[in-house]
Formats: C-alpha cells, sequence, structure tokens
C-alpha cells in the first residue's frame, strides 16, 4: 500500500496501544504464575494488522467474498501464531510445539504472517510500508527474537496459503441468466454478475454453502406464483414507497441509517469492514487490557464467521436468482400481479458521492449485508455470552462522514443495518429477514464447531 496509508495505520495504532497501556496477560492464581507471565507489549498487533486490513479494503474494492477471504486468512494465521507461542487452544491449522513460551517472538511472527498472508490475499497491493511500520513499534520489554518470529509467522502463513490456494475463489465460470419476469439481470446494462461463483468456495468451517440456504421467497415454489401473490406485491409497494431516491414517506434518520450502513462504494471499508471496525471497539471496550493471544482468538472466529456467512448468503442469491427491488418497480408491468404498477424512472436511493443511483450488481434474496450484520451480532453474542452491549459505531460511507449511531445491544445494530437496505432502496423485507437469521446459524455453528 502507499505510504500514506501505512503512516496512517501506524499512526492510528500506536495512538490506541498508548492510550490502552502495557497489555497484561491471565494468568492462573499463584505465584509460579506469574513467574511464568508472559512479557508485557504496548501495541497489540492484531489491531494493528486488522487495521492495515481495513486499509487495504479500501485500495482493493470489490464485492465482500474476495474481502473476507482475505480477513479470514490474516485472522487465522495471527491465531495459529499466538496459539502456537500461549499453547492453551485448539489451531485452526498449524500448532508450532517448538514455539511454545517463545514470547520474545510473538510480535514478529505476527508481523511476518500477516504480511505474507495479506500479499497473497490481495494482489498488487503492497504491504512492504506496513511491515516496516510494525517492526519498528514498540515490544514492551520483550526479547526480541525476530528471526525465530519470521519463521514462525511464514510457517504458519504459508499452510493458511496452501490451505485455500485451490478453494474456489478463483472461478470465473460465465454467469448464465434467465431472461424472464422475475430473474434478476443487471440494473446497470452491462455490470457484470458480482460473486456468482462465491457460493461454491470451500467454506472455513461449514460443511457446504448451502448448509444454511433459506426457503424459497415467501415460501412460493414458483417463480410465477411468487409474483402473481399478494405478499410480493406488498413488498415490491414498500420499498417503492420507502427506497426510492426522492421518497417523502422515508424519515430523515431513515437516510442516515442507509447511508451510515452503507459502505457499498469503492474506497471504502465496505460492509465486512464496518463490522471489523465494530468488533475492535467493542472489544476495547470491554476487554481493554486482553492480550494479543485473546484478541487474535476473536478476530479468527469472526473472520471465519464473516468469510463464511458471505459464502452462504452468495450461494443463496445465484441458487433463487430474484431480481432486484429496481428492476422489480421498473417492470413491474410484467409480473403476474395488478397490484403492483411499474415505474421506469425509479431511483433507489442508494447513490454514489456524485450523485449516481445504482443497486448493486447480484441477486437480491439474501441481503448480503443482511446475513454479514447477523453473523457479527451472532458470533459477539456467542463470545460475550450476553446480547445487551451498548456501544457506538462508526462509518466510512462517503455521505456519512463523522456520523456515529449508539445501540444498545447487538442484535439492535444487525437489525439496523438490515432495515438500512430497504430505506436505501436495493432490497426487499424478505431478503433482510432470511438474511439475518442466516447469519445468526453461521455465527452459531461456527463458534460451536472451530477453535475450541
Amino acid at each position: 500500500m502507499s505510504r500514506s496509508i501505512a503512516r496512517r495505520t501506524a499512526v492510528k495504532t500506536l495512538a490506541v496501544g498508548l492510550a490502552v497501556g502495557a497489555l497484561a496477560t491471565v494468568a492462573p492464581a499463584g505465584a509460579a504464575a506469574e513467574e511464568s507471565r508472559p512479557p508485557q507489549q504496548r501495541v497489540d498487533r492484531v489491531y494493528y494488522w486488522n487495521d492495515v486490513l481495513l486499509d487495504a479494503y479500501r485500495e482493493f474494492g470489490g464485492t465482500p467474498g474476495p474481502l473476507t477471504r482475505g480477513g479470514a486468512m490474516l485472522n487465522t494465521a495471527m491465531y495459529d501464531v499466538a496459539n502456537s507461542i500461549y499453547g492453551t487452544g485448539k489451531p485452526y491449522l498449524t500448532k508450532a510445539p517448538e514455539a511454545y513460551k517463545a514470547y520474545g517472538s510473538l510480535n514478529s511472527g505476527l508481523d511476518y504472517a500477516a504480511h505474507r498472508t495479506l500479499t497473497n490475499a490481495f494482489p498488487g497491493v503492497n504491504f512492504d510500508d506496513e511491515l516496516a511500520t510494525a517492526l519498528a513499534l514498540p515490544d514492551g520489554g520483550n526479547i526480541v527474537d525476530r528471526s525465530f518470529g519470521k519463521s514462525l509467522g511464514t510457517k504458519v502463513a504459508d499452510a493458511i496459503i496452501a490451505a485455500r490456494t485451490n478453494d474456489g475463489s478463483a472461478d470465473t465460470t460465465p454467469y448464465v441468466g434467465i431472461d424472464a419476469p422475475g430473474y434478476w439481470r443487471p440494473t446497470t446494462p452491462g455490470a457484470s454478475a458480482g460473486g456468482a461463483n462465491w457460493g461454491k468456495v470451500k467454506p472455513w468451517s461449514l460443511q457446504s454453502g448451502s448448509q444454511f440456504r433459506p426457503g424459497v421467497p415467501l415460501g412460493f415454489s414458483s417463480m410465477q406464483d411468487l409474483l402473481a401473490s399478494d405478499e410480493y406485491a406488498a413488498q415490491v409497494n414498500e420499498i417503492k414507497a420507502i427506497g426510492g431516491a426522492t421518497s417523502t414517506a422515508r424519515t430523515a434518520d431513515q437516510t442516515q441509517i442507509a447511508r451510515f450502513w452503507a459502505n457499498d462504494v469503492d474506497g471504502t471499508y465496505k460492509p465486512v469492514g464496518q463490522q471489523y471496525e465494530h468488533t475492535m471497539i467493542i472489544q476495547k471496550k470491554l476487554r481493554p487490557t486482553a492480550t494479543s493471544y485473546e484478541n487474535s482468538k476473536l478476530m479468527a472466529l469472526m473472520s471465519i464467521t464473516l468469510a463464511d456467512a458471505a459464502i452462504a448468503v452468495w450461494e443463496s442469491k445465484y441458487h433463487t436468482n430474484l431480481w432486484r427491488p429496481e428492476t422489480a418497480i421498473k417492470l413491474g408491468d410484467t409480473d403476474y400481479t395488478d397490484k403492483t404498477v411499474a415505474d421506469p424512472d425509479w431511483k433507489p436511493l442508494s447513490s454514489t458521492p456524485a450523485g449516481v443511483h445504482f443497486s448493486p450488481s447480484f441477486p437480491t434474496y439474501a441481503s448480503g449485508h443482511s446475513g454479514i450484520a447477523g453473523a457479527w451480532a451472532g458470533l459477539l453474542q456467542n463470545y460475550y455470552g450476553r446480547d445487551d452491549i451498548s456501544f457506538t459505531g462508526t462509518t466510512d460511507d462517503p455521505q456519512a462522514v463523522g456520523v456515529t449511531r449508539s445501540f444498545a445491544s447487538l442484535s439492535a445494530a444487525a437489525q439496523e443495518k438490515a432495515d438500512s437496505r430497504m430505506y436505501a432502496g436495493v432490497h426487499f423485507r424478505m431478503d433482510n429477514d432470511v438474511a439475518l437469521t442466516q447469519g445468526y446459524q453461521v455465527a452459531d455453528y461456527v463458534f460451536a464447531n472451530t477453535l475450541r
């Protein structure tokens, strides 16, 4: 990445580290445990490299699938490094017994594992400046053995890279659409089908991308029956009213909600990056003295959950192939109900800073934002054992600069993110409802079956 990005990340992380102070390690009671306590560290590399990840999202852009894959590669590698040194948990892939209690190698191990996985996951993005900055950060009194740390980080990263080399993420099989009412087609003529094969990518924890596939839309087994139903017409007319660019039914707060959660355009940290940032905000609030090992486990679980949620949601999208609200409204005279009225000039609220209104270029059922939101909330509910966690969240969207929103619970934040896609005019209510459930199911499965 550019040197300006590297400096921004380093300064942000260093400020956080100095504000938190030295991070203490939780150890068993007793004098012997005190003697075995690892040296303290001033700047948490897990936070540092996840900030670098968000900058990579801004630079790389694109659909959620590859971004979640890169995040999972980064965080499973860092967890396996920390777990090899602390020796207290089940690895994701690699546990190097020779690294047990090599505390002085922790930071450099994390640095080299992170650099190697990110370089592989985001081709064309250079992370050398970020590695140099990381290696120059204070180590908090550790006796630094960077040669061993480099060897350990490289070993762990190479295992993750090898495991993902043929995972299906490079599948470029062309998408073949169906030219009939109800079936998805790009709302922008000539646009490609985003992530058309992502549902076939090898999951990180799930058994398959279809494991938690939602039922057919509104319970109708055929597209014609769906489009002829009163239930479908109600869904279309709801979005037509509240999701349009010039809607008078949408409140000012609902407009802010749509923009706060959007992060659709390239140059932002995307919807996935927002969940990473909110995770770190909550962890720093609830557990300010958490160790790198503890943070690496949380971020590994989160990244696996979000990566599998993206696979599951995109499998659902291209299995159902339902058209977007924008298409349904513009072509309302081609469906099978007289309770919808075509409006060829209708545009969704969702737009670029230049004022170009758009709908994301992939099918609508289920919602990616909502599935990711449910997966995020579900994982944190399991991790902390509660839902009533209040926090103030941030956004990267250029149309909500400086906006923050506060939430009384994890589920409230996830529900608002789901609702935001209706206000943005890009999803039906049914898309959000099934995706939230799907995300929670993915989170429950990952937490019960991964890194236990």
